[in-house]
């Protein structure tokens, strides 16, 4: 019987999930469609939803989690990558978003201190 415990393998260093800087954000109001692949969506279709229009300085990362849209403490979840830097999240429940709250990302499940602050606010 060995009585050696044995040593832990270092760790391979994980992927850098630090969210980018927000360049631009421009709202609009959109009608949302929910996507249909392979199965029926949960989410209804919404006239007067409002859709942010985010560029970022570059790519954010992939992980299981999507990335949030926080609009105060309010998130906006559906989010869709346009391209690389170009991505659109779109708030169902426009009556909950605060006019002159800030507009900041951050992950999904992720505690507020962790979101990355913007220069914008929701108008």
């Amino acid at each position: 019987m060995s009585t050696d415990p044995g040593e832990l393998e270092p760790r391979a260093p994980g992927p850098d999930l630090a969210l980018p800087e927000v360049k631009t954000l421009r709202t609009q109001r959109t009608r949302f469609e929910p996507r249909r692949r392979n199965f029926k969506s949960a989410l209804p279709a919404v006239d007067g939803a409002v859709e942010f229009l985010v560029e970022t300085v570059s790519p954010i990362p992939a992980r299981a989690l999507g990335p949030v849209l926080y609009v105060g403490d309010t998130p906006v979840t559906e989010a869709t990558a346009d391209d690389e830097t170009h991505y659109r999240f779109v708030a169902l429940q426009p009556n909950e978003l605060e006019r002159g709250a800030p507009i900041s990302l951050g992950w999904s499940g992720r505690p507020p201190e962790e979101r990355l602050r913007t220069p914008f606010r929701f108008e």
